[in-house]
C-alpha cells in the first residue's frame, strides 16, 4: 500500500548520497520499486525493464511532452538492463504523485510480459499527463461536475449498500476511462448526470459505451440535478466527506482518494467547490439489452467508429427498472 507514510519512511535522512528503495508488489514477476534520493529527498517510481521492453518504449518515451511537477525517463543498468523512472520534481503535486504511482504500479503488476508492463505503463503516463493539462485553475469544468456528483451518489446511495465499501470503490472505474462507469459483480452501470431544464435526451460517448460484454448485465442510470449556487442541496465536497466518513478500511480509503483525483478532483482545489449544490431532482434505471436503442459496434459497417449519439428517454419506457431491481443486478442476484 503506497501512502504518505511510506514516503515518509523513505526519506529518513541517510549519511551517504543515494536513495532508498522499497519493492512494490513482491507476487509480481516485474521489478516496481519506489524510492526517495538524497539529498535532494526527489520521490520516484522505478520500473525495471529488459533490453526488449526498453527498445519498445525509447522512443516514445523521448517523444513525450514535458509535464510540470513530473518527469519521465530510461537509464541503463547495465547492458541488457535498464530502469524507467518517474520522478516527482515539483512538491505541489505530492497529492498527485501518490495516486499516480499506486495506478502506474497497479497495470503494470498484471501485465503478462515485461514489454507489455513497459507499455501499459508509458500509456497510463501519458493518461495522467492529459488529466493534468486538462485540469485548470478554475477546476473540474461544470459539466465534469455534474457527471463527478452523479457518479459519487450512484457510489454512496446504491454501490456501497449493495456490496459493501471494498468491493463498491474497487468498481468505481469511470475516472480510469472504462466503457462503463462501475464494473460491479453481478453488472455494468453507466452512471449518466444532467442539470438542464429539460434533461430529455440523454449523451452517449461510443459505440461501446452501450455494449453489453458477454452475459453481464448493463444497466443505464440517470440523474436529473437542480444546480444552485449558495442555494439549498449538497455541494461536491460535502458528498466527498459523507463517503470518506462511510469508508472505515484504509487501503480502500486510498483507493476512493485515488480515483477522485483521477476524476479531477484535487485536494488543494477544494475550495472551488463550496458554493454549488445540487438536488437530484430525478432518478431513473434502465436495463440494456434487446430493442434497447443505441449504436454498437458490431452494427457498424467496417471503417466506422468514434460514434456519439443522443438517445431520447422517452423511447426507453419498455426498459425501466426500479432501484430494488438495480440493486439485484449489481449484487448478481437478479432472475
Amino acid at each position: 500500500m503506497i501512502d504518505e507514510s511510506l514516503w515518509q519512511e523513505l526519506e529518513v535522512h541517510q549519511q551517504v548520497p543515494g536513495r532508498s528503495v522499497r519493492r512494490l508488489h513482491p507476487d509480481s514477476p516485474h521489478d516496481i520499486r519506489v524510492s526517495v534520493t538524497h539529498p535532494g529527498l526527489r520521490r520516484m517510481l522505478l520500473l525495471g525493464a529488459d533490453a526488449k521492453a526498453a527498445d519498445i518504449v525509447r522512443q516514445e518515451i523521448r517523444d513525450l511532452p514535458p509535464t510540470r511537477g513530473l518527469h519521465l525517463s530510461m537509464s541503463a543498468v547495465s547492458s541488457w538492463q535498464y530502469e524507467i523512472q518517474v520522478m516527482l520534481t515539483d512538491d505541489e503535486l505530492g497529492e498527485v504523485f501518490t495516486p499516480l504511482v499506486a495506478d502506474i504500479a497497479d497495470v503494470v503488476r498484471e501485465a503478462p510480459t515485461n514489454e507489455t508492463a513497459m507499455e501499459a505503463a508509458v500509456r497510463r503516463y501519458v493518461r495522467w499527463q492529459q488529466l493534468l493539462r486538462s485540469v485548470t485553475r478554475e477546476g473540474l469544468s461544470r459539466q465534469s461536475r455534474h457527471g463527478l456528483f452523479g457518479e459519487l451518489h450512484f457510489l454512496l446511495a446504491y454501490g456501497l449498500p449493495a456490496v459493501g465499501q471494498h468491493v463498491a470503490v474497487e468498481s468505481w472505474t469511470g475516472p480510469r476511462k472504462t466503457e462503463q462507469d462501475f464494473q460491479l459483480p453481478g453488472a455494468a452501470v453507466e452512471v449518466k448526470t444532467s442539470a438542464t431544464r429539460a434533461p430529455s435526451l440523454i449523451q452517449i460517448a461510443s459505440e461501446r459505451q452501450l455494449d453489453v460484454n458477454g452475459a453481464t448485465p448493463l444497466v443505464l442510470a440517470h440523474f436529473v440535478l437542480d444546480d444552485r449556487r449558495r442555494g439549498l442541496g449538497m455541494t461536491l465536497n460535502a458528498l466527498v466527506d459523507e463517503i470518506r466518513a462511510v469508508l472505515t478500511s484504509p487501503s480502500t480509503s486510498l483507493r476512493f482518494e485515488g480515483t477522485l483525483v483521477q476524476a479531477g478532483y484535487l485536494p488543494s482545489q477544494r475550495d472551488l467547490y463550496d458554493d454549488d449544490r445540487y438536488t437530484i431532482r430525478r432518478t431513473e434505471f434502465w436495463q440494456v439489452g434487446t430493442g434497447f436503442p443505441r449504436i454498437i459496434e458490431s452494427d457498424l459497417p467496417a471503417g466506422v467508429g468514434n460514434c456519439t449519439y443522443t438517445i431520447d428517454v422517452s423511447a426507453l419506457d419498455n426498459h425501466s427498472v426500479s432501484a430494488d431491481a438495480l440493486i439485484a443486478f449489481i449484487r448478481g442476484t437478479h432472475g
